[in-house]
């Protein structure tokens, strides 16, 4: 049984309106709605085509089991649950360093609008929870800004609330971010000593900034030759590094700082050391889940923001009672 055919048997299904001039329309009062629950739009899965035959029904066997934990235990009140997967394989096929398919479940709150006096569920989302297998947890898979050559951490999986410090494995394999704007992030790993990305040395970072000086930007000598003496100093400890004018230069580049400082950036690679690749690319290697939702000022202008806020900590506290399982899920 597919996701949908699932899905289907669980829900029922409402008015689809992505465009609202697409048809004649009158709309009426969406107020009326705000206590109406159990609304639900499927769509359809995508990208099935680009995972083998014989890895999908691991895949969707994985999503099936998510599917069921949000929807055994949340139900939409004053919004629509459009629910869907995607199945995507393409960061794998352009970064070989990491290994696994990469397939997404997202749960999105969406606004009910009053259309020929029936509810009907708008192309716009209040926010969502994702539950992403095998996709990257800081953009470590990715190809890089081309000016410094690597991806950066997100702050705010650093510069916390209660402190400042770098993330790091953990012997649980669950760690939560929570970030000024609302949002919610896990990782889920396997236990142990590393993580699926590791951060660039100082070493690493003025190497990669003197080939990309040479290869194009030649006329910078003066920059050239700051980078160039910088790395006869460096050490491989993590490379905390913020864009700065060059000391001795009348131009701008990168300069080394703190872990306090605002400031910093601080870069990621792939750790292809972290995934086992005798197990088949459909296995969860690692796991990130994200909950995000729209400002909650913006929310609470609505006539039942509230409501959405409460729906939007309902989510989180489903994942958190699911994470034991989902950890369990990684192999």
């Amino acid at each position: 049984m597919t996701i949908v055919r699932c899905v289907l048997l669980l829900v029922a299904l409402v008015t689809w309106n992505a465009s609202p001039a697409s048809a004649q329309r009158n709309y009426c009062d969406a107020s009326q709605f705000n206590a109406l629950t159990n609304m639900w739009k499927v769509q359809a899965d995508e990208n099935t085509s680009q995972v083998p035959a014989g890895e999908l029904p691991a895949e969707r066997k994985v999503m099936r089991r998510v599917l069921e934990m949000f929807q055994s235990s949340f139900v939409p009140t004053g919004a629509a649950g459009l629910v869907g997967v995607n199945y995507d394989i393409v960061p794998h096929a352009l970064n070989k360093s990491r290994y696994g398919n990469t397939y997404t479940f997202t749960l999105s709150h969406h606004k009910i609008e009053c259309v020929n006096d029936k509810p009907a569920v708008m192309d716009v989302s209040y926010g969502n929870v994702s539950v992403q297998v095998n996709v990257h947890l800081v953009e470590e898979a990715g190809t890089g800004d081309a000016h410094v050559g690597f991806n950066y951490l997100p702050r705010g999986y650093y510069q916390l609330k209660d402190g400042i410090a770098l993330p790091t494995a953990n012997a649980e394999g669950i760690q939560e971010f929570n970030f000024r704007d609302g949002t919610t992030v896990w990782w889920l790993t396997r236990t142990g000593g590393a993580l699926p990305f590791r951060f660039v040395t100082q070493r690493e970072f003025l190497t990669r900034q003197i080939e990309i000086v040479q290869s194009k930007f030649a006329s910078r000598t003066g920059l050239l030759a700051y980078y160039q003496r910088r790395l006869g100093d460096a050490t491989d400890d993590v490379a905390f590094v913020k864009e700065a004018q060059v000391p001795g230069l009348a131009e701008r580049g990168y300069v080394f700082t703190t872990l306090e400082d605002r400031a910093n950036r601080i870069y990621v690679t792939v750790n292809p050391d972290y995934y086992d690749r005798s197990l088949p690319k459909s296995t969860p290697q690692h796991i990130l889940i994200r909950l995000r939702h729209a400002d909650a000022t913006f929310l609470n202008q609505l006539g039942n923001g509230a409501r959405h806020l409460e729906s939007f900590q309902k989510l989180r506290e489903i994942v958190r009672a699911n994470l034991p399982e989902l950890r369990s899920m990684v192999k």
